[in-house]
């Protein structure tokens, strides 16, 4: 994999309090391979649109974690039948996030990285919503798809 990715995110929360609600997000971003995991680095603009975000997908055999930094932040761990619980930091308070990993599925190939992950999400102790997350990172050179 080469330094230079574009990143692709989709995601799908069912069930809970939340209606059927589905985001995409398609991003440029750094790669990185240390101590057997990957890292990947992207910014995107924050809820309000007024600052930009830095955020980190780390991913290893067993697990995954996603970091976001900036007007908001969060450290989620993802770990396969583990419950995970961290702060949502964002301008108006702080939030009790809990992550209950159900499945995931890791495929690793030379050039492109697609991770699965299926979860409950609670906030404050009240189930919110049942997720399914889609992470595909692919060398820009080798991706299909042209951005301009």
């Amino acid at each position: 994999m080469q330094k230079d990715v574009i990143l692709f995110m989709g995601s799908h929360q069912t069930g809970g309090s939340v209606d059927d609600d589905q985001l995409q997000l398609i991003t440029t971003g750094q790669y990185y391979y240390k101590n057997g995991k990957h890292y990947v680095i992207y910014e995107e603009l924050s809820e309000s649109g007024k600052q930009k975000s830095k955020n980190t997908i780390k991913i290893y055999d067993g697990g995954a974690e996603v970091l976001k930094s900036g007007e908001s932040s969060i450290h989620m761990v993802f770990g396969l039948h583990k419950k995970t619980l961290s702060y949502y930091d964002m301008p108006y308070g702080k939030l009790m996030v809990g992550l209950e990993t159900n499945h995931m599925d890791l495929l690793e190939e030379e050039d492109r990285i697609c991770l699965k992950l299926d979860y409950r999400l609670e906030v404050d102790y009240q189930h919110m919503a049942d997720c399914e997350v889609e992470i595909r990172i692919e060398s820009k050179d080798a991706c299909e798809v042209e951005l301009g």
